[in-house]
């Protein structure tokens, strides 16, 4: 059985998994699966940290790339402002919803543009910036 880890970050829970996965994949060399899930909070932690609905995201982060490989990624910390989104609907969920957090680095992956997303971390102190280098598409 391969070994998990559990981590709760309050706001800062993706960024968190995000940079302990990467620590995996570095040290380890092992392939790992990131994932970020949130649900509505218990009583009383929902009275301080309201969580409107249930989302989570996934990320399998390997330390060499495949025939799969989507992209290339490397983290620093940093201080810019955050990534936000032009939806207004997405980015409220960006907001309410820690997992989400993920959502800019997602849509860049998505769309397989190369370039930097700074996501939330620990503001205003720290932020995390991820430069994206996509892989090589494969025909479809």
């Amino acid at each position: 059985m391969a070994p998990c880890q559990v981590i709760s970050a309050y706001d800062a829970g993706f960024g968190a998994g995000l940079l302990d996965a990467l620590g995996q994949v570095v040290v380890d060399r092992q392939p790992t699966l990131l994932i970020a899930y949130d649900s509505e909070y218990p009583e009383p932690i929902f009275a301080k940290r309201p969580v409107p609905d249930v989302a989570g995201i996934s990320l399998l982060l390997t330390p060499e790339r495949s025939e799969r490989s989507l992209a290339c990624i490397t983290v620093t910390p940093g201080t810019d402002a955050v990534d936000t989104l032009a939806d207004p609907a997405l980015e409220a969920l960006r907001n309410s919803i820690p997992a989400l957090r993920a959502l800019p680095l997602l849509a860049r992956l998505a769309c397989g543009e190369a370039g930097g997303v700074c996501l939330d971390y620990l503001p205003p102190a720290m932020q995390l910036t991820v430069s994206i280098q996509p892989c090589c598409q494969r025909p479809r």
